[in-house]
């Protein structure tokens, strides 16, 4: 009964928290410049998009959860197959503003990074033809600056945390059993929606 009370308590808090916040939707596009390290593989450049949720709890916070795909992997520099993944992203982006009437801010966060064209679904059915692995966990970064009218013009970048290579061996022949994790530089736009 007490867990039922408390779970209460914290749902009831949580609604006074997000009533008494600004919350605008939003859509941001943008451009990255993806790789894997450890591989012999070139950046690839590919595009980014993401609905969000801007959620402006005080002058200088703000959480963001977003909801995306981006366009990643990296291209061969000899006669090999270039890496195309395409992820569903995601991410719980927190925004720290430096001067409540100033767009200048910082972003931080972790994203989770689905694999659109090879995913569990794929694996369990035995219908998986990639040595990608399925999800990644990202922690991303970045600045930007958010204009009053509601344009938003950000740089972030993507560390990718976990090992990409499914049997670890899909990339033997480009890094000699290192880990290979992803590596996106994002530039974009993006449009907030005043409610």
């Amino acid at each position: 009964m007490k867990k039922v009370i408390l779970a209460t308590l914290f749902f009831a808090f949580s609604i006074v928290g997000f009533a008494q916040s600004k919350v605008n939707p939003g859509i941001r596009l943008g451009i990255n410049s993806a790789n894997i390290s450890n591989t012999n593989l070139e950046d690839k450049i590919g595009l980014n998009g993401t609905i969000f949720l801007d959620v402006r709890f005080t002058n200088f916070y703000a959480l963001q959860p977003e909801i995306g795909f981006s366009s990643q992997g990296g291209e061969s520099s000899n006669d090999e197959e270039d890496l195309n993944i395409n992820y569903i992203s995601i991410a719980a982006v927190n925004k720290f503003y430096v001067a409540p009437k100033q767009g200048f801010h910082f972003i931080l966060g972790p994203s989770l990074d689905l694999d659109f064209d090879n995913n569990f679904i794929n694996i369990v059915n035995d219908t998986n033809e990639s040595d990608v692995t399925p999800i990644d966990l990202s922690l991303l970064f970045g600045i930007g600056y958010e204009f009053p009218f509601g344009l938003i013009i950000e740089a972030r970048y993507k560390q990718g945390l976990v090992n990409i290579d499914l049997f670890d061996d899909f990339f033997d022949d480009y890094n000699g059993n290192n880990t290979s994790l992803n590596n996106v530089f994002q530039v974009g736009i993006a449009y907030k929606f005043k409610i």
